[in-house]
């Protein structure tokens, strides 16, 4: 079988790439190149998908610079701006930039409903998170300022710090269904920025569908508007040799030819190769310690901007993933499955759900439509039943299971898919990883 990427075929990638390369710095490409180039990839994915998504929201949705854009009703199939969206919360999204100075931001009373603002930097980390953890629900009056502001804020604000002047601003608010819109549309509508409404960086064309040079080109001007930390420094100096760094020449010839070939066979190694930067307990797939502030661990975030871009720290939510069944084996379309939750589980002091997506060819994972529009199942869906033990059995399969078990389906396409089970405010076990989920078991061969 002939393995394709985006519709090429791999062997004739391979083929054309040392055809190409002959009499094109070949020399320099066999001794480590290609190595060095995989690298840059992983390390410039997430500010690449940051800055894609901000071209997205500012210069063809018509979003204003500093100002929220809400997300009026629960994501569904049509939902397909970022990858693994949630079916438990309504999105309000915000690019700041702060570079001209601080913004302000009016955080309305809550209550008990959970929250959590997102303020996440240009490499897809969270500079800080304010919500329910954190401030409680009682409302605030947040200073946002970038990493070299100097100044205090004012009495009855709280600061935020970011670490790049550039933030995407992700506010989730937790609906219950369809009865609470109104009631959640007025809390997003009373979430107020007040910031600079120009930017120092006027915004660079960012195309869906990059070739090499052209991923060179983004995350190059990203480094130069959002200066990264010191600790990226020896990483940088290696990929400056292949035109990549804030500081980094235009690309030559040689580089822009190794970046044209190289780029699809690294997106190709990422896209193989997530699973493994993963922990795998009981078929079940967790995520790191790191996720959310990944510190220098360039291909774990990668590969988490790959298949769930702005992922929350630990602390926050814990998102899991099954890999595979209860005998080892792979999750496989048209097969049906059964998760058995015991009583209480799993253990959160917010909420919990179970997600269905399909697999896109580029690795993306989006909700697939199905006959009852139920994209998720979690601990505020109606009519669940339980089981003899009190506990919760989730059947999971293509098709409408028979009589009273059509309560407790999730729906999964033909075609490959993923789920996703998500824990907000995970409590001691969980954040300690001791308690685990059972294992999907499979109902057929």
């Amino acid at each position: 079988m002939t393995t394709t990427v985006r519709g090429v075929s791999w062997r004739k990638i391979v083929l054309g790439a040392g055809a190409a390369l002959i009499g094109a710095g070949a020399a320099l490409y066999v001794s480590g190149v290609p190595a060095l180039l995989l690298r840059g990839y992983l390390y410039g994915l997430p500010a690449y998908e940051i800055a894609r998504s901000r071209d997205i929201a500012l210069t063809r949705n018509g979003q204003t610079l500093n100002a929220f854009a809400h997300k009026r009703a629960l994501a569904d199939h049509a939902t397909r701006l970022i990858t693994t969206p949630n079916n438990d919360t309504l999105y309000s999204s915000a690019f700041l930039d702060v570079s001209r100075g601080p913004a302000t931001i009016d955080v309305p009373a809550f209550g008990a409903r959970y929250y959590s603002l997102a303020f996440i930097d240009a490499y897809t980390n969270n500079s800080a998170i304010v919500g329910q953890r954190t401030i409680g629900g009682g409302g605030a009056r947040l200073r946002v300022v970038g990493p070299d502001w100097k100044g205090e804020a004012a009495p009855g604000e709280t600061l935020v710090r970011a670490t790049t002047p550039q933030i995407w601003l992700l506010a989730r608010v937790l609906i219950e269904g369809p009865r609470e819109l109104d009631a959640v549309h007025a809390l997003q509508d009373a979430l107020v920025i007040k910031g600079p409404s120009d930017s120092a960086f006027p915004p660079d064309a960012v195309p869906a569908e990059p070739n090499g040079p052209d991923f060179v080109r983004v995350v190059n001007q990203v480094l130069r508007d959002n200066p990264p930390p010191d600790a990226d420094k020896p990483e940088l100096a290696d990929l400056r040799k292949i035109g990549l760094g804030p500081d980094a020449e235009p690309l030559s010839a040689w580089r822009n030819l190794v970046w044209r070939i190289g780029f699809p066979l690294a997106r190709y190694a990422l896209i193989k190769g997530t699973e493994g930067r993963f922990n795998i307990v009981e078929g079940w797939s967790y995520t790191r310690p790191a996720i959310g502030d990944f510190g220098t661990d360039y291909s774990y975030r990668a590969a988490v901007a790959l298949r769930g871009l702005l992922a929350l720290p630990e602390i926050e939510a814990i998102y899991t993933r099954p890999a595979e069944d209860q005998q080892g084996r792979p999750l496989e379309p048209g097969k049906r499955y059964r998760l058995r939750l015991p009583p209480g589980a799993p253990p959160v002091g917010a909420f919990w759900s179970l997600s269905a997506y399909e697999v896109e060819p580029d690795g993306g994972l989006y909700f697939a439509d199905n006959a009852i529009h139920r994209y998720a199942i979690g601990d505020r869906t109606e009519g669940l039943t339980k089981n003899s033990e009190g506990g919760i059995d989730i059947l999971i399969q293509p098709d409408r299971p028979a009589g009273a078990e059509a309560a407790n389906w999730l729906p999964v396409p033909t075609k490959p898919f993923a789920l996703i089970a998500r824990a907000y405010l995970p409590k001691d076990g969980l954040l300690s990883h001791n308690w685990r989920y059972p294992a999907l078991e499979r109902l057929d061969d």
